[in-house]
Parts: C-alpha cells; sequence; structure tokens
C-alpha cells in the first residue's frame, strides 16, 4: 500500500484505536507518568519510521493513538485539589459561594401535604467554600445547587450573579444499571463534577454586573419562550421551545412517548437535523435571490453560528452545528469523500479535547447518525433511484435508513427498542415538525418589530404542532409499529458494523473480494457447521440456569427473576416517596427492555411502599403482565402507590397472595411463606411485609421486603424452613430488621442490600452490617456494585456486579 492511499479507513482506524484506548482507560487505571513516557517514544518511533519511509509507521501511529486515548481520558478524569467533588462525603454541610454559570430552572412543586412550593437548580461555578468553624477557602470545578423557596422571587437571578448557599456536597450518581445513561460521566463531560442541596436557609443572591452578551442571548430565549406562552398553552409551548432550542422541561408525557415511539423524539433536542435544515433553508433563499456561491456559504455558515449561539453554544448544539453543517452541505455539494475525512478527524479531534464524548449518549447518536448520512444514504439513494423510485422518496427513504442502521447497537442498548414506523413519521411529522421550527424562529424575530404578528405566526405554529401530535400519535398506534431488540454484545457489534462496512465497497472490491473468499467457501461452510454442533452439544449438557437481578432503584427493592425458559418474574418494582422520578417507566421498563423481556409473567409485590410498589403502574401501563400478587393492605392502597385510578382495569389483575401459596414456573418455585394481616390500629406499613422465596435445585432466595424483627420472629416461629443461599437484606439495612435470630436461621451465603447512594436514612446501619460479617456472610450492595446478578444451575452459583468491585 502506498503512502497516502485509502485515507479514509486509515482515519476510521485511528478513531476506532483512540476509543478503544479510551474505554480501556476508563476500565482500567494507568498511571499518566507512564503514559506519557510511551507516548513520547511511541512519537519519536513515528517520526523516525516516517522519515525513512518505512511501512511500520502506520503502526506506529496507530499504537500512538491508541496511547493517547488511554492518557487523554485519565488526565480528564483528573481533578484538582481545589475542585468543588473533594468536598464531598464529609457528613456535614458546607458553604458554597460562587457565580450562575447558565439560566436557573424554576418548577413548581406540589409537597405530600398538599402546599406548593418551587424548585430551583443553578448551575453554578465554585468561587469559595467554607467549613463549619473555618475561614472561605479557594475552590474550583462546577456544581448543581439545588434550592427550594416558598414563592417565586419578583426578580429572578441571571447569569453571572453571585450565589451563596450551605448544604452538604453529593457527587452525581444515577442509576447504575446495563444501559442505564452513566449520568457521573455525562456531567463530568461537561465540567460538572457535584451537586450541592441547599439547606433551609435556601439560596442567596445577588447581583452583578458582566457576561452581556450571554444575559442579551438568555433575554433572546426568554423572549421567545414568553411570546410563545402568550399565543399559545404552556405544553405547546415548551414543545416547540424543546424544538427551537433544546430541553424536555414541560413537555408532555404522552408526546414525548409517541415522539419517541416513531422514532423522531431527537427533534426535542438541538441536533444535526435542526443544523442541516436552518442551512438549507438559507441555502434555498440564496439561490432563490441568484447569490454568488461564496456569499451563499457565508450566509449558510452565518445563520448556523447565529442560531448555535442562540442556542446557548452549549457543547451539545457545538457538536450539532460542527456535524450536522458537514452533512447537509456535503450532501448538496456532491463531495461525500472529503466531507467523510472531514468527519473522521472532527471525531478524532472532538475526543482529544474531550473523551468523555465517547460515553455521551448524545454524541454517540449524532455522530453515529451524520456517519450514516455520510456514508449510507448515498448508497441506498442511489440503489433506490436505480430502481426507478422518485428521488424525493429515495432521499427520504435513504436518511432515515441510514440514521437507523448507524445507530442500531446505540439504540439497542439503551432503548432495547427501534421504529419501524420512523419512515413514515419521517415523510409525514417531520416536515410539519421543520415548519414549525422554521416559523417558530421566524416568529421570534418579528415579534421584536411587530408584536402582533409574531403572536399570530406563533398561534399558527400551535395549530401546527397539534397536527403533527395527531399524525405521530396515530403512528405510534400503528401495531407492529416498534420492534423490540435486546443489547448487543460486542462481538456481535463488530460483526454488524463489518456487514454494514462491505455495503460501502465498489463493484470492483466486491469482485476482489468474491475472488478471494471462493476457494474458502468448503472449508467455511464445513468450520460454520462444526461450531454449531459444538454450541449444540454444550447447550445439551449444560444445565439451564436461573438468573435473579437484584436491580438498582436507589433507596427501593427490585429483582428480576429470569427462569431457564426465560419467563419474568418480578419482586418488587421500586420507586420514589415523593413521586418526583418515575422509577418503573425510566429504570425498570429499560432494564427489561435491555435484557430482551417483553412480557411479565408475574409480580410478587412484598407490601404498598412506594419504594417497593410504585414503579409496578408503569410496567403495568407499558407491557403485557400476567398478575400481581399483593401483601394485605389492600387494593386501594396499591393503586395509590402506584398513581392509577382505584377503577382502573389494570386492578383486575391484582389479587392478595396467602401464606401457604405456591406456584412453579420452569421448574422454579415460588412461595409465600409468611403473609402476616394489617395490625389494627395502623402502624409503619412494614409489617404486612410479605415473605417470598424463590428456588431452583438446591439454590434458594428469600425476598424480605422491609420486615421487620417483631414479624421476623413470628416467622420463625411457625417452623417453617426458611433457608437460602441469597438473602435480601430486610428494609434496606434498617436496624429495625436482620436480627440475630433470623440471619442464624437463615444462613445466606450472601446479603444483598437495596439501597440508595448517600440516602438520607443511613442505610445500611453500621450495627447490621457487622452483624452481616460475624455470619459470615459477604455482603453486596447495589449503591456500590449497581446491578447484582446471581446466576444458578441448582446446585453452583456465579455473581457478577455492574460495577467492578475492587
Amino acid at each position: 500500500m502506498k503512502t497516502g492511499q485509502y485515507p479514509v479507513l486509515f482515519l476510521a482506524t485511528v478513531l476506532l484505536v483512540l476509543a478503544l484506548g479510551i474505554e480501556l482507560s476508563l476500565a482500567q487505571s494507568f498511571s499518566i507518568r507512564w503514559g506519557g513516557t510511551a507516548l513520547a517514544a511511541l512519537l519519536l518511533a513515528s517520526l523516525l519510521l516516517l522519515w525513512r519511509g518505512n511501512r511500520l509507521c502506520a503502526i506506529t501511529v496507530l499504537l500512538l493513538f491508541f496511547a493517547l486515548g488511554i492518557v487523554r481520558l485519565q488526565a480528564a478524569l483528573f481533578l484538582p485539589p481545589a475542585d468543588i467533588s473533594h468536598f464531598a462525603g464529609a457528613g456535614t454541610e458546607v458553604r458554597v459561594s460562587g457565580t450562575i454559570d447558565d439560566e436557573p430552572r424554576w418548577t413548581p412543586a406540589v409537597l405530600p401535604d398538599g402546599s406548593r412550593i418551587y424548585k430551583v437548580r443553578y448551575l453554578v461555578a465554585v468561587e469559595q467554600v467554607r467549613r463549619p468553624g473555618g475561614d472561605w477557602q479557594k475552590a474550583a470545578g462546577k456544581c448543581y445547587l439545588y434550592a427550594r423557596a416558598p414563592v417565586m422571587p419578583d426578580k429572578v437571578a441571571r447569569i453571572g450573579d453571585a450565589v451563596t448557599a450551605s448544604g452538604r456536597v453529593r457527587l452525581p450518581r444515577g442509576y447504575q444499571n446495563p444501559g442505564q445513561l452513566d449520568t457521573a460521566l455525562l456531567l463530568r463531560s461537561d465540567g460538572i463534577t457535584a451537586s450541592v442541596v441547599a439547606g433551609k436557609g435556601g439560596a442567596k443572591t445577588e447581583a452583578r454586573e458582566g457576561h452581556a452578551f450571554r444575559r442579551f442571548i438568555a433575554g433572546i430565549r426568554e423572549h421567545y419562550r414568553t411570546g410563545m406562552e402568550r399565543a399559545m398553552p404552556k405544553e405547546d409551548a415548551a414543545a416547540v421551545f424543546a424544538m427551537l432550542f433544546g430541553g424536555y422541561q414541560g413537555l408532555s408525557e404522552d408526546l414525548v412517548a409517541d415522539f419517541q415511539a416513531t422514532g423522531i423524539v431527537h427533534i426535542l433536542s438541538v441536533s444535526g437535523s435542526h443544523i442541516s435544515l436552518i442551512a438549507a433553508v438559507m441555502a434555498w433563499l440564496a439561490a432563490a435571490l441568484r447569490l454568488p456561491r461564496a456569499v451563499s456559504a457565508a450566509l449558510v455558515l452565518s445563520c448556523i453560528a447565529f442560531y448555535s449561539i442562540l442556542a446557548g453554544c452549549v457543547p451539545p448544539v457545538i457538536r450539532s452545528a460542527i456535524m450536522g453543517g458537514l452533512a447537509f452541505l456535503a450532501l448538496a455539494l456532491g463531495r461525500e469523500r472529503e466531507s467523510r475525512c472531514i468527519l473522521l478527524l472532527t471525531g478524532i479531534f472532538m475526543l482529544l479535547w474531550n473523551p468523555l464524548l465517547l460515553f455521551h449518549i448524545s454524541f454517540e447518536l449524532s455522530y453515529l447518525a451524520t456517519a450514516g448520512l455520510l456514508f449510507l444514504a448515498p448508497v441506498f439513494r442511489a440503489w433506490l433511484r436505480a430502481r426507478g423510485m422518485l428521488d424525493v422518496l429515495a432521499m427520504g427513504f435513504a436518511i432515515t435508513l441510514s440514521a437507523q442502521l448507524a445507530t442500531l447497537p446505540v439504540l439497542a442498548w439503551y432503548f432495547g427498542q427501534v421504529s419501524l414506523s420512523a419512515l413514515l413519521a419521517n415523510l409525514l411529522v417531520v416536515p410539519i415538525l421543520e415548519l414549525i421550527i422554521i416559523l417558530g424562529l421566524f416568529a421570534g424575530l418579528v415579534a421584536f418589530l411587530l408584536p402582533l404578528l409574531g403572536h399570530v405566526v406563533f398561534a399558527s405554529t400551535s395549530l401546527l404542532l397539534g397536527l403533527a401530535a395527531e399524525l405521530a400519535h396515530v403512528l405510534a398506534s400503528l401495531p407492529g409499529g416498534i420492534l423490540y431488540i435486546s443489547a448487543m454484545r460486542w462481538p456481535v457489534v463488530v460483526l454488524y458494523y463489518f456487514a454494514l462496512g462491505t455495503l460501502l465497497l465498489t463493484e470492483a472490491q466486491r469482485e476482489w473480494l468474491r475472488t478471494r473468499l471462493v476457494p474458502w467457501r468448503r472449508p467455511a461452510f464445513a468450520l460454520f457447521l462444526a461450531l454449531a454442533a459444538a454450541v449444540a452439544v454444550y447447550r445439551a449438557v449444560t444445565p439451564e440456569r436461573l438468573a435473579v437481578h437484584f436491580i438498582d432503584v436507589g433507596q427501593g427493592d427490585a429483582a428480576l427473576v429470569v427462569t431457564p425458559k426465560g419467563r419474568a418474574l418480578l419482586f418488587d418494582t421500586g420507586g420514589t416517596r415523593d413521586g418526583s422520578f418515575d422509577i418503573g417507566a425510566r429504570v425498570d421498563v429499560p432494564y427489561l427492555l435491555h435484557h430482551g423481556i417483553r412480557e411479565v409473567e408475574a409480580v410478587f409485590l412484598t407490601h404498598a411502599h412506594e419504594d417497593h410498589a410504585q414503579g409496578c403502574g408503569a410496567i403495568l401501563k407499558k407491557m403485557p403482565v400476567g398478575h400481581v400478587y399483593t401483601a394485605g393492605e389492600g387494593t386501594a392502597a396499591y393503586a395509590r402507590s402506584m398513581g392509577i385510578g382505584d377503577a382502573d382495569p389494570l386492578l383486575q389483575k391484582f389479587s392478595w397472595a396467602q401464606e401457604g401459596d405456591a406456584l412453579t414456573i420452569d421448574g422454579v418455585k415460588v412461595e409465600v411463606l409468611f403473609a402476616p394481616p394489617a395490625p389494627e390500629g395502623g402502624g409503619t406499613g412494614n409489617e404486612v411485609s410479605n415473605v417470598y422465596r424463590v428456588s431452583y435445585g438446591r439454590a434458594q432466595f428469600l425476598f424480605t421486603g422491609d420486615l421487620v424483627k417483631e414479624q421476623e420472629a413470628k416467622l420463625l416461629e411457625t417452623g417453617k424452613d426458611v433457608r437460602a443461599a441469597v438473602l435480601k437484606a430486610g428494609h434496606h439495612g434498617s436496624a429495625t430488621s436482620s436480627s440475630l435470630a433470623f440471619l442464624q436461621t437463615v444462613k445466606p451465603r450472601y446479603g444483598v442490600f437495596c439501597v440508595g447512594f448517600e440516602n438520607s436514612f443511613g442505610h445500611p446501619k453500621e450495627e447490621v452490617l457487622r452483624r452481616y460479617e460475624q455470619q459470615g456472610i459477604e455482603i453486596l450492595r447495589t449503591d456500590q456494585a449497581g446491578a447484582i446478578v446471581f446466576e444458578t444451575d441448582g446446585e453452583k452459583m456465579w455473581v457478577r456486579t455492574h460495577v467492578k468491585q475492587s
């Protein structure tokens, strides 16, 4: 191969090895000093081989970028001693002072007692921190500051104002499950390393001068928001504002669900498609005015830059501006080859600048979708046009198909589904939404000079949104409109993209490949048969396994049991006390889809508390569920916990699990060992917790909900065999549960604590942990390990955790 041949292939390989280095560096820590030494050596070797014209230069360059990926991520993860994150975990409140770095987000909320408050979130560039009894000291980094106020202030703080508050510093933490977004890495990629929840004193702000340009842009955005809210319902205004500038605040859940089901949810956040749309409109306008090419290009680039500034110049917008503008210019000018090189170089420079982007879903989807437009769309378009399809249809179909195929592994990993109605949505709904974006931007500009005309145009976008929403709902309701797909393992992902890559080969390259492969077809077929036979024999002689997943749902319980035949059972479903976050829809259902679960055979609830039962409501609404077994509080208590009506038909699936009941599915036995009646005169609600045991061969799993010590004693008094290899620790490790007598009788090998990271209850309690340790029970915690998965063939047991344990 001569130097300079196949630049696209070489750049793609460089991008790949850089990404592999970053991925390896995240999984395994490396010394920056040794990494720097390796970099220097590889750089010298590359320069020497390049000077001599040695073909090995390409290999050393690839190794150089691999090492560069390792070093860059380690450098990105390093935080200086003054960073705000180093003040976390102290257990006491600190005083934080800094500058507001983004527009504050105010949202109304209703407390359990019915009173209304306002919640506010500030993005703060930290300047100083003061510990209790100490002096102010310099600090750095960014954090989210959360506070509450009884009323909305007359004058809301602006970007650049000073803010001070007292509270505990916490490290960012999401739900650590496979396929779940890594909240800590997402925030770190934007420079946010901690959060602070203000105490009773709230947050105090002070006006400052400066930041004139950013305040001017924020003012324009507020002008758009105010104009929309005056001309249309608030939910419509939130949707149109999201289409123009991104964000999901105030959006209708039904609208988001319909857009997601039809594969067009990306329209609700600023993406490359927005940039391409604006560029296309400006290019059409320039052509209509017969402007010179140089002037047209300057107009398009200026509008892209203006829109990027208007949208806040946040990193996702900048990435979208680069990639969306690139895709449009490439397809419009027919220069796909050069633009492919530019896209690959852009990806390399972006990862070198911020390697954490590799783990950011926005970057992953935007980059892969843009790559699909540049690499695959021209192939599909030419193929369809050669078969007589109109160019406008061929282009629309090619764009949709290429973007879906390019992002398929990411969609499968995070969402477990792909929209089959996306083509119709792109042909019928997206043009309306694009018109809304153009009219919305135009209305805001017109409203500066002619407020009445701007009001009329804004109102028209609301009418168009209603039409688009109805069309999207119809398409989302079509049978078979969604294809559910399990997460792909990395070998499958490699083979998948290799297969896509073959579509890019020229006819001469395909002929060359066929010529080389034909002589090997018989040995390859024989090898395939041998491998298939080996897999079949292995499966035949290997005992079938039961899998038990303890899902990280924060401060709550949720466990998934998958029988050897693949049928799913759930034991509790998690939830939040204040209902501020839908665990069922945003954690449970994605977890099930990620593991290929499309329906649930049965749900077993220990009691009606929200942190155990609330998530069941969303599961019932989003997938088929055979039956729901409950404790004895009554169906109405579960309906309230799940937020569903007392007369909802879903409640017909509910029944009270009676002590002594047993159910066997695929050789897996579920027993109701204990079902205490509700105490007279009330109580905490934990007294009625059912106890379920799952048995498969000689392996048992015991689920105790929030069973208290007094009820543990009553269970032991029955003389029932309660032994189990795995015990789900009662009441999240509270001192009210896990008595010594109970542990000695159950004799578990593992104790699983389902607890939230840095939860306010202090669970699990130290004395409880010591009790487990003294009995020789191995402790596993969802706040440390994330999702915990046990597999057993009925004799042996294997355990793995989502987070690597040291």
